[in-house]
């Protein structure tokens, strides 16, 4: 690989990095300080008081929700901008505000920086983009991440050769690895006997090769290879080796691919996805499956079929996952090494992609992949919008208002069937984050377990997730690259929800319409505090009430 290919990588991750620091810190901070971040036309000036700096240059695009696309950074009038020179000046204005952050986290939150960067730097440097797009080549085309994460790309913990291995950026594919569990320390609930996941035959032998006349005592559970190395390290685990509680079987059976999320894989020949359990620090937290997190997923995936999601014949659907499976330790924080939860495929793999791959611009082109993809058919924007909010927004306010049913759809969750260049299928998926308004909840459920929730915070996961997230970046992709203001797509969406609120007295489109702002994730803030479990939030203008007012009825409805 030549040196200025290299070069050249390194120089675009730096000036997306800087990007993504920039527009965190201006949503997170300058919003209580409106005074450090001005735009005149194009041009932008952000100030750090603390340091007494100020980056400045051409804005090539203003967003109106913050994801900010920048033409030039210039310090103090001059020279190159360098990410960990940008990370001092945010840390030094956030420790000002906030003094108990501690100089550990400082180097913590540097450290992971470093690490996003040098990832995105490789992933780059090998980028190439697909001829057939389909859905597994989408899932693993995702090279930037999330629009407003300090570290979007950090998977401290990988090391150079296992980002190779193991990174879904690279391309890369590989076999799972299985233990054989005993019986009576294996656990699996699944939500019916026949959304049971079967393992692939071949795996099935190759066990009954190795265990012979001991396999009616065990049952088999799959782990990341990375995964498989990692629990050997732990003495409760080699206890459990030692007694034959756990028999490690090594790698074997079908290929598994690995998608967006890095821990959850695709097997073609199960037709499956698995999550599974992974001790490594993505973005800023360890992607194992703890105790919580899988008793929501599997209350959320039956009380959603019991109520027949989006209903049989919608365009909208849910990839539900349908069992999980563990291996049971005295205590939780080893039981979680092994957790693995079973998501079936039931949609087009030929014509369904992940929406956060979609929507990023591939290396050395101008436009999306989904820009490109609509103007191929000579279709219309707006048009392709107002099919896309059918199948996705408006179902979801819908579920919301008759179940109670919300969804953490954000880009990443999301998955869009295309038929002749229009959307034709949304698909819902990871049910974890599924919450429910206590207030919708029917008198013979017990309304008090974790997934349900006051509607006010209902409310404000859907907002967020969906709304914010959601369209806000996929707007803000079809308004740079149609090079038109993110109001102009906004004004359709506001149109879509006005026209159901008049058929349907919907609350939570009032809601949507009349709120003075809704509650954004403070990434960064939180990775600096080290409560990314339990972020921060700050609240973002409500662009659908400012774009203009209509009367309807009784309500003032501000849009």
């Amino acid at each position: 690989m030549s040196e200025k290919k290299r070069f050249n990588s390194r120089d675009q991750a730096n000036f997306h990095t800087c990007k993504t620091l920039l527009n965190c810190y201006i949503r997170e901070f300058c919003g209580e300080n409106p005074n450090l971040f001005s735009v005149n036309k194009d041009a932008y000036s952000i100030y750090f008081p603390v340091s007494n700096a100020i980056i400045s240059g051409s804005l090539s695009f203003y967003s109106a929700l913050g994801e900010h696309e920048y033409a030039n950074y210039y310090v103090n009038g001059v020279g190159k901008l360098d990410y960990t020179y940008l990370i001092e000046l945010i840390v030094n204005d956030i420790k000002g505000k906030h003094p108990e952050i501690k100089a550990e986290r400082s180097t913590d939150f540097f450290n992971k920086v470093g690490n996003s960067f040098h990832k995105l730097a490789l992933f780059l440097d090998h980028s190439v983009e697909q001829h057939k797009w389909d859905y597994i080549t989408s899932e693993q085309s995702l090279l930037y991440g999330h629009p407003f994460h300090p570290f979007p790309k950090n998977t401290l913990g990988f090391t150079e050769d296992e980002v190779k291995r193991f990174c879904p950026e690279l391309r890369t594919s590989f076999q799972l690895c299985y233990l054989a569990v005993r019986k009576d320390i294996f656990q699996e609930e699944w939500v019916s006997e026949e959304k049971r996941v079967k393992l692939h035959d071949s795996i099935i032998e190759h066990v009954r090769e190795v265990l012979k006349d001991k396999l009616d005592s065990y049952e088999i559970l799959p782990i990341h290879p990375w995964q498989y190395e990692h629990v050997k390290t732990v003495k409760d685990v080699l206890d459990y080796i030692n007694q034959e509680k756990i028999i490690p079987l090594g790698s074997f059976g079908p290929v598994a691919y690995p998608t967006s999320s890095v821990r959850t894989v695709y097997i073609p020949e199960m037709n499956c996805n698995i999550k599974l359990s992974l001790n490594i620090q993505i973005t800023n937290m360890m992607r194992t499956n703890n105790k919580e997190q899988m008793r929501r997923t599997m209350d959320a995936a039956r009380y959603i079929l019991h109520r027949n999601g989006f209903g049989a014949q919608s365009n909208t659907k849910i990839a539900y996952e349908t069992g999980i499976c563990t291996c049971q330790f005295a205590s939780e924080d080893v039981t979680k090494l092994f957790t693995i939860v079973y998501r079936p495929i039931e949609f087009n793999l030929e014509t369904t992609y992940v929406l956060s791959s979609l929507i990023e611009i591939p290396v050395n082109c101008k436009h999306s992949r989904l820009y490109s993809l609509i103007k191929s058919q000579h279709i219309e924007l707006g048009a392709w919008l107002k099919q896309y909010l059918d199948i996705s927004l408006l179902p979801i306010v819908r579920l919301a208002e008759e179940k109670g049913i919300h969804f953490e759809a954000h880009l990443q969750n999301s998955l869009l069937t295309i038929r002749n260049g229009f959307p034709h299928t949304f698909i819902i998926r990871d049910l974890e984050g599924v919450s429910v308004n206590q207030e919708k909840v029917e008198d013979d459920v017990d309304p008090t377990g974790p997934l349900f929730y006051k509607k006010e915070e209902a409310w404000a996961r859907t907002s967020y997730y969906f709304i914010v997230n959601h369209l806000g970046s996929l707007i803000h992709a079809m308004a740079k690259d149609a090079n038109v203001k993110e109001e102009h797509f906004w004004a359709i969406v506001r149109h879509v929800l006005l026209q159901e609120y008049e058929n349907n007295s919907n609350e939570f489109i009032l809601h949507l319409l009349t709120t003075e702002t809704f509650a954004a994730k403070k990434n960064m803030i939180s990775c600096l505090w080290g409560n990314s479990e339990t972020p921060s939030y700050i609240p973002v203008e409500n662009i659908l009430k400012k774009l203009g007012s209509e009367t309807y009825g009784n309500a003032k409805l501000l849009v």
